[in-house]
């Protein structure tokens, strides 16, 4: 492994599972006075959680092969970029300066964008200069951009 960064995202977790929680809490409670069966509620939590799990943590992975970003479960969040498909790269400062036909975001220092053969793919990252260090060591060119 030549390079591996996890960033989280307390916010995320927070401003999206707290309302989830009390919807499904809400939802129980109409059904069981209802006297109607919990499972819709059960069924709904059983998608969203774990869907906003995964939007909250995000692992970029560089080895001599392939980047790889993945989501806490690897639901949503979830490419692999093979190196050889890769003709540069681009950094920027700000997680929101980025914007790649395929985009992974949460709160960070910076961004990177991939342009491969097929799309442009861009994350965010704390450590954009070391990741443009790992990605020139690897023999991909770097394109002008503002860092």
């Amino acid at each position: 492994m030549l390079y591996e960064e996890k960033i989280t995202s307390r916010w995320i977790l927070v401003l999206v599972i707290l309302p989830v929680v009390l919807s499904l809490s809400i939802g129980f409670w109409v059904t069981y006075q209802a006297g109607e069966g919990i499972e819709i509620p059960l069924a709904v939590g059983a998608v969203v959680i774990p869907l906003t799990i995964d939007i909250s943590y995000m692992r970029i992975q560089i080895d001599d092969r392939e980047i790889r970003i993945r989501g806490a479960l690897g639901l949503i969040i979830r490419k692999t970029i093979k190196l050889e498909d890769i003709i540069s790269f681009e950094v920027y400062s700000g997680w929101m300066s980025c914007s790649g036909f395929i985009h992974f975001n949460m709160p960070a220092k910076g961004c990177i964008v991939l342009n491969t053969k097929r799309w442009s793919i861009s994350f965010s990252t704390n450590n954009p200069e070391e990741i443009a260090q790992v990605l020139a060591t690897l023999g991909i060119p770097r394109e002008a951009s503002d860092l």
